[in-house]
């Protein structure tokens, strides 16, 4: 069930949550996947964002339960794109992922929820 909060984000913001959330996933943000993550705000959804808001909301998220928020905040993306939008998110995910050229184990659990939550293979 979505909470009022996720069902009012738009694409940019839904999006930035679940790179965001994979970036960190390892217990750290390299330069790489800020490249990444700039790169997917850059040539993708042009919606408003508010990126200081939106990095301090998920900097203070108890990590116990990040796990649903990001699979809350992919339902959500999944609603609201389509198939292409979709698509060209799970490249930047993966991209963040290998960013720093290995997959860590948390990065690994993350992504295959993704894929599971969209009913990927």
């Amino acid at each position: 069930m979505t909470t009022q909060f996720i069902s009012k984000m738009n694409k940019t913001e839904a999006g930035f949550h679940i790179l965001m959330i994979l970036s960190k996933a390892d217990g750290r943000i390299d330069t790489s996947e800020s490249d990444v993550l700039f790169e997917f705000l850059e040539k993708n959804f042009k919606e408003p964002v508010d990126l200081i808001k939106e990095q301090a909301f998920l900097m203070a998220y108890p990590l116990d339960t990040v796990m649903d928020h990001f699979l809350e905040t992919a339902e959500h993306f999944f609603k609201i794109s389509n198939v292409v939008e979709r698509n060209k998110l799970i490249q930047f995910a993966m991209k963040i992922c290998m960013a720093d050229e290995k997959m860590e184990i948390q990065e690994n659990k993350f992504i295959n929820a993704l894929y599971d939550a969209w009913g990927l293979e």
